[in-house]
């Protein structure tokens, strides 16, 4: 291949990878928040694969009717709104493809904004780039397209040389160059971003929590944790508990903020953070008095935060030597028995609280254990016992969430 040719090609490299970054950094320059949609909730009107893009909107702004994006625990939804109580701010939405409403309704503090927008299929293409690994391609081949259309083509003897000509692709390697440097920022602020909060979550466990791993006997269990309240208020207020799961490297504190909003993207000390918080329900009551609690964690690559929830479908031993977790709160120690996980859908009746000792709730704990990976029939859970349920990101594109039954409190 000639260098005309390894120019022209490297020039459609750098165009193509223009083309699919480009529309992601406009939508943020306009303003606009941009969401990948992987469930087919609303199908036909948005359908999967789609990127929507959600501008900002005032309660005011709302109407019936209107498409929106909303945090439901650790995930956003995009839902119709169906109706709105004015009084109390609240929002009821459903799907397009759904037969019923959604089980609970958005209170206006977890609405991101309206969809004005939305592009068929893009969303794959985005969520790729998202990724490590997208991002790496993409500038592996931006640097392919960007050394080839620097090749210098030969000259015979008898040409002159070609000053202009040899500066039409000087935009395209600007922008190209632009944009490899922008990538190797974005990846040297993601492992920034990881390593900052797995050192800030390390050193509350060094200062304010004692783990005694050499307890193994359930009567003793109460012993294996001891956390240090007052010093945690003191860097933040909304922390209202500690979760550990027995035997495993989760260990963090629990915020709390009366949403789903506050805490997605924030630490504990106040700072931003890819990977949050572990935070509780903002429905639920921060004394873990529901019958049903939810506590949301994302799904960290580098396994922190709700990572190894994952294990337990993965690995066939994991449940039998960690079937336990506690919920530690300032006045009493609180242990759960895990009786049952499993993978569901963004916005599902999982996510139904609060609940209190009823027939309703009698049902609820049927379908979780009748959906349950474990055979969970022999498990005894009933309406008037207290459950908390644990919500990550699954790799299927869904949420998994591990539901533990109150076996004890010290």
């Amino acid at each position: 291949m000639n260098a005309k040719a390894l120019k022209i090609l490297g020039n459609l490299l750098i165009i193509l990878v223009i083309m699919v970054v480009a529309p992601i950094a406009l939508l943020r320059v306009m303003g606009y928040q941009s969401f990948c949609v992987i469930s087919g909730s609303m199908e036909p009107t948005i359908s999967v694969g789609s990127i929507v893009c959600v501008r900002e909107a005032d309660f005011s702004e709302l109407s019936t009717g209107d498409v929106i994006a909303f945090y439901s625990g650790n995930s956003v939804v995009t839902h119709r709104i169906v109706s709105i109580n004015n009084e109390d701010k609240l929002i009821t939405t459903k799907g397009d493809a759904n037969n019923t409403n959604d089980f609970n309704p958005v209170a206006y503090t977890n609405v991101i904004g309206k969809v004005t927008i939305h592009f068929p299929m893009y969303g794959y293409v985005a969520s790729a780039v998202s990724l490590l690994w997208g991002k790496l391609i993409a500038g592996g081949i931006l640097l392919i397209g960007v050394i080839l259309s620097s090749v210098n083509e030969e000259k015979t003897t008898d040409e002159k040389p070609k000053s202009k000509k040899s500066s039409k692709g000087l935009p395209l390697l600007i922008v190209g160059a632009l944009i490899i440097a922008g990538a190797v920022t974005g990846l040297i602020h993601i492992y920034g971003d990881y390593h900052k909060s797995n050192q800030t979550y390390e050193s509350l466990n060094e200062s304010y929590v004692e783990i005694n791993t050499d307890v193994a006997t359930d009567q003793k269990w109460q012993d294996m944790i001891d956390v240090d309240f007052d010093s945690l208020k003191a860097i933040n207020t909304d922390v209202v508990g500690w979760i550990y799961v027995e035997g495993t490297d989760i260990s963090y504190p629990i915020m709390y903020s009366g949403d789903d909003e506050s805490y997605l993207r924030t630490a504990i000390d106040g700072s931003g953070a890819t990977a949050g918080s572990i935070f509780l329900e903002g429905y639920n009551l921060p004394d873990f008095s529901d019958s049903h609690n939810i506590i949301y964690g994302h799904n960290m690559r580098n396994l922190s935060m709700f990572g190894t929830l994952k294990y337990y479908k993965s690995d066939k031993d994991y449940y039998e030597k960690h079937k336990y977790f506690q919920i530690i709160l300032p006045q009493k120690k609180l242990r759960y028995e895990i009786f049952s996980y499993f993978d569901t859908e963004t916005g599902s009746w999982v996510y139904t609280v609060p609940y209190s000792d009823s027939k309703d709730f009698e049902e609820y704990i049927g379908k979780l254990k009748s959906s349950s990976y474990l055979n969970a029939a022999d498990y005894d859970v009933h309406s008037s016992d207290q459950v908390v349920t644990l919500s990550t990101c699954s790799s299927s594109e869904k949420r998994f969430t591990v539901h533990g039954k109150l076996v004890d409190s010290q």
